[in-house]
């Protein structure tokens, strides 16, 4: 009687992937907006990088003053984490409360890893 050995199955093994490490959210810490200079001052919770920023996509809305106000010129680093932003008035309606806007598009970016800020929006100010 001849021997049969088994057929040991082949398994084949999945390769790990390597997975790229999604950037953290870069994170608004604080906001305070300054209606006697006109200034809104963002800070958040790392170093950021301005050099790409879109001053025009950050806007605040007056409440008591019932205008909208939108960023201009040149935005300024103050500290590694915090910029700020002069305003001009916009000629639109503010709401009720004293709120920020921003796109998304604005080009805040953290230094360590280029996450991006996703904005805001009707944040009350002063934020917290």
């Amino acid at each position: 009687m001849p021997i049969t050995v088994p057929l040991i199955p082949f398994i084949r093994r999945r390769r790990r992937s390597k997975m790229t490490p999604v950037p953290a959210a870069l994170m608004l810490v604080a906001a305070e907006y300054d209606s006697a200079t006109g200034n809104i001052e963002l800070t958040f919770d790392r170093d950021i990088d301005i050099a790409g920023i879109v001053v025009g996509d950050v806007s605040v809305n007056d409440g008591p003053e019932s205008i909208r106000f939108v960023g201009f010129g040149a935005a300024t680093l103050v500290t590694p984490t915090k910029v700020v932003i002069a305003l001009v008035e916009d000629g639109g309606q503010g709401g009720p409360l004293v709120t920020l806007s921003a796109g998304a598009g604005n080009g805040i970016v953290a230094v360590d890893d280029g996450a991006a800020w996703a904005g805001a929006a009707d944040v009350e100010l002063p934020f917290p």
